[in-house]
């Protein structure tokens, strides 16, 4: 420690006396020179930079889906409903067409969507550097957005993968899945996918379902008009579709084919024809309230196919003629009456006498109320209801030209009263069904047991449970219109049930038939002799009882009325040889019209409905009274009868 200390106080006086003396002191050894570290820290934080990188990007890497069968034609769900003619009445589900490859596409299709969409589709690779700062300056210009900078491949990954919505990191997720497709496919390829997934509005997904459902070819058949609509349609679809405003889509038409003049693709010739072509759309023939019978169709198929994971296409036994008529009848009573009667609600259900479905109306408008009140609204059917109960009777020994009291009852403390008619003392029971005695009907309902009649509805087609009492014989227990409709069936197909339904067929889109509705040998609901009484019964309501405003003058019909306490629901169910149809009329909310009856509203809509439905069929005499044609001695018709005079005269005894 000495002599450490005696080397510092010499090296400190020779220091003083250098400077005394007016110069540094002499160094006795060179220092080494520092080394440079920076170019370490540098590459020591790039390696991080690059480790850290990597398990941000493998994050996301972890999370992606595979795209390895994105080219493979995936399952649709899409349905394809046909009427019995092979017209179009809906399409439902995400209607997505075949895969249609890019090459084989006329190449003014494929140019059509880069020209508006990403035109250095071919030079980016995923994201476009160059587009995302052009659209910053036009959006910071006019001080919102107005352009997006997303590449076709961004679009792409977006709409596979990503949920819709404007955040920063599902920017970031485009960008990564972009770059990652990118990585994967061709851009031959990612047009491909771009343009077999991208939506055009109307439900439809992919260019083959656009171009069958707007211009009714393929989409290798498009011409550069049509192209240029799609296109421009990808914007907004809901706005820019052909269907959806033809005027609309045409100018954004134009400003693609522009675009593409501007990128090269076309010249200005080509632009300017293709702009003074208008391209043919095709609309559906569907009518507005065919929504109705679709919905019905749908809910039924997963119980015949299963849920299958291909398109289907639908056949049924719908008439969009007849269609049309239903809803024209329907929308022109409630416009012209339901005012009048507070009345703010109809339904109209018309089936062939095997209960083949042909037109269905389950409200006023499909597009305001999509609720089908001709399946699903339970309602009390009234007086519609006695045709079961005078069958039951029937049944049990009663016969048409039975004599009975229509005068007021007690009935275990229950006094039933008329709606549709006055008291009028001993009457034979066609007389009573014509006239809607309450009186009468309560009367057989006692007499042969409400649990008979509940019964005998049953075995005609009423599903929903009855309650078991005799009040039933005024229809006090709900039922809906097509189960109603469809129990007046047997009485204009001979005596056999028939079941309501809709389709016909269900197949795939290369013609395998998945289900087929069979015909199987129908069983008797009830005998000849009592579908003739029935049949005269229910023919007397319309020549002279409460539905004589129903009456269709060329040809035989029959039918019933109803009408449920406080005038809440007026039904007319009606049938010629040809056609069952039943009309409720009512409000939603039950609430009571104004003195609405069965024989009013409802079989005016009745009437003009099978009027026009049935205009130009031949007149034929309902299968009843060809039972009771059948079963008199020959009658030679005097001159001057007609078919439905001769048929009165049988069923009057002259």
């Amino acid at each position: 420690m000495a002599r450490k200390q005696s080397e510092t106080d010499r090296r400190t006086r020779e220091r003083i006396a250098a400077i005394a003396e007016g110069g540094p002191p002499e160094r006795t050894a060179k220092r080494k020179p520092r080394k440079r570290t920076w170019p370490y820290v540098v590459i020591l934080v790039a390696a991080w930079g690059v480790i850290f990188g990597g398990i941000f990007y493998s994050r996301f890497l972890s999370e992606l889906p595979d795209v390895n069968s994105l080219l493979v034609n995936g399952p649709s769900r899409a349905i394809t409903i046909l009427d019995d003619r092979g017209r179009l009445i809906a399409q439902r589900g995400l209607t997505q067409g075949v895969m249609v490859d890019v090459g084989k596409l006329p190449s003014y299709v494929p140019n059509a969507f880069i020209a508006i969409e990403d035109r250095r589709f071919r030079e980016n690779f995923g994201i476009d550097p160059i587009g995302i700062m052009r659209a910053a300056f036009e959006n910071m210009m006019v001080g919102h957005v107005v352009q997006g900078g997303s590449t076709l491949t961004q679009q792409l990954a977006k709409n596979l993968f990503l949920q819709p919505k404007r955040t920063f990191d599902r920017k970031i997720e485009e960008a990564v899945l972009a770059l990652y497709l990118e990585s994967r496919y061709s851009k031959d390829q990612i047009l491909t996918l771009y343009l077999n997934r991208v939506y055009f509005g109307a439900g439809v997904y992919g260019i083959e379902a656009a171009a069958e459902r707007f211009f009714g070819k393929h989409a290798t058949q498009l011409s550069l008009p049509e192209a240029a609509m799609l296109a421009g349609s990808v914007k907004a679809p809901a706005r820019y579709n052909p269907l959806a405003d033809p005027d609309a889509s045409q100018a954004r038409a134009n400003v693609v084919l522009h675009a593409m003049q501007d990128a090269g693709y076309i010249d200005a010739r080509t632009c300017e024809e293709a702009q003074a072509t208008r391209s043919r759309i095709v609309r559906g023939t569907a009518t507005p309230g065919s929504g109705y019978f679709a919905d019905w169709v749908v809910s039924q198929i997963a119980g015949y196919v299963g849920d299958a994971k291909e398109a289907l296409i639908v056949d049924t036994t719908f008439d969009l003629d007849a269609q049309a008529e239903a809803e024209r009848a329907v929308t022109a009573g409630l416009d012209e009456d339901g005012g009048t009667f507070d009345a703010s609600q109809a339904a109209l259900v018309a089936l062939t006498p095997d209960g083949a479905v042909r037109a269905m109306v389950g409200g006023r408008s499909y597009e305001d109320s999509p609720y089908n009140r001709a399946t699903d609204a339970q309602r009390q059917p009234g007086s519609a209801f006695k045709p079961f109960v005078y069958l039951a009777a029937f049944e049990h020994g009663h016969n048409p030209d039975d004599v009975m009291d229509d005068a007021p009852v007690d009935i275990h403390g229950w006094r039933p009263g008329d709606f549709e008619g006055e008291y009028q003392g001993e009457i034979t029971l066609t007389q009573a069904f014509a006239e809607s005695s309450n009186s009468v009907a309560a009367q057989l309902t006692a007499q042969v047991g409400p649990a008979v009649v509940a019964r005998t509805a049953k075995r005609l087609g009423i599903d929903t449970p009855l309650l078991a009492v005799t009040s039933l014989a005024l229809g006090t227990s709900v039922v809906t219109p097509l189960e109603l409709t469809a129990a007046y069936a047997p009485f204009a197909n001979g005596g056999d049930e028939a079941a309501p339904y809709g389709i016909v067929r269900i197949r795939t889109k290369d013609g395998k038939v998945l289900w087929q509705h069979k015909k199987t040998p129908p069983a008797q609901v009830m005998s000849p002799d009592n579908l003739a009484k029935m049949t005269g019964l229910m023919t007397a309501v319309v020549q002279t009882g409460t539905g004589k405003a129903a009456r269709l003058d060329e040809r035989p019909s029959a039918g019933k009325t109803g009408t449920t306490q406080d005038y809440r629901d007026a039904w007319f169910v009606g049938f010629t040889a040809d056609l069952v149809c039943g009309v409720w009329v009512g409000n939603d909310d039950n609430a009571p019209m104004k003195r609405a009856t069965g024989g009013k509203l409802p079989a005016y809509i009745w009437k003009t409905f099978m009027e026009n439905a049935e205009a130009g069929l031949p007149a034929r005499p309902l299968a009843g009274q060809a039972v009771a044609v059948a079963s008199q001695p020959e009658q030679k018709p005097e001159d001057g009868d007609s078919l439905q005079q001769l048929i009165d005269k049988l069923f009057s005894g002259t």
